[in-house]
């Protein structure tokens, strides 16, 4: 990979809605790189529009990175598609649904529906990123990966966690992805957050990449008396998705 491009991804990487302003100083301690290498990176990047200065010595990100995002999702095979099924499953048990993607070993919500009416969960949201192994969606496509992949991604040292439930072995996670394969669709019970709970299941495009995941989140005490049934609207969904996929 190019060193440059590199580096300003990692910085682009570190703006989120949860951390939405960054000053030079702050990115040098974040990435552990030097103050002038910072200073030259995020001023080219301030002329490209992929960031801007607030006035305060800080810098949030630009209108190009927006610009960017945004023909991201309007240009997506999946998204168009996966609205329509996305709003029918919202419609019929009025839960929350997402489109998420994977890259290496995290997810990023695409999209994301939450019902009119009843609960509605707040804890994802569109463009932010969880460890997939954490996550029903990231399950579910990880569980199409081959074991010497899944090795690549996670080494033989503990996972890291979001909640006390959270998968932290290796081998509990192979024995998780496992029965994912078996019963074609994947859980996660307040895994990523506490009183949540979500079922997933994979997309796939016509060549048989799984490159997206469809799911459904709701709170933990729906779970013995709805789960099974969100997990086969969910999964029945996605098929339908995996046909008419690119």
């Amino acid at each position: 990979m190019i060193d440059g491009l590199e580096r300003a991804v990692r910085i682009l990487d570190l703006f989120s809605s949860d951390a939405p302003e960054w000053a030079v100083s702050d990115v040098c301690r974040a990435l552990d790189l030097p103050k002038t290498t910072v200073w030259d990176y995020m001023q080219s990047m301030v002329s490209l529009g992929l960031l801007r200065r607030t006035g305060r010595g800080r810098y949030r990100l630009g209108w190009h990175a927006f610009q960017l995002g945004l023909r991201a999702r309007m240009t997506s095979e999946i998204s168009e598609p996966a609205w329509t099924e996305m709003r029918d499953l919202v419609a019929a048990h009025q839960e929350t649904v997402q489109l998420t993607s994977r890259h290496h070993g995290e997810v990023v919500h695409l999209e994301k529906i939450t019902p009119r009416t009843g609960v509605r969960i707040n804890a994802t949201r569109v463009g932010e990123r969880l460890p997939a192994h954490c996550t029903a969606a990231g399950k579910a496509m990880l569980a199409h990966l081959s074991p010497r992949e899944l090795r690549g991604l996670y080494g033989d040292g503990p996972l890291g966690s979001l909640t006390a439930r959270s998968l932290t072995a290796l081998p509990a996670l192979e024995a998780e992805l496992s029965a994912v394969r078996e019963r074609g669709y994947a859980l996660d019970t307040e895994e990523a957050f506490e009183g949540v709970c979500s079922v997933a299941a994979p997309i796939s495009n016509r060549h048989g990449d799984v490159s997206w995941a469809l799911s459904m989140s709701f709170l933990e005490y729906r779970l013995p008396t709805h789960g099974e049934t969100y997990a086969r609207a969910v999964a029945d969904a996605a098929r339908r998705l995996s046909e008419h996929a690119p």
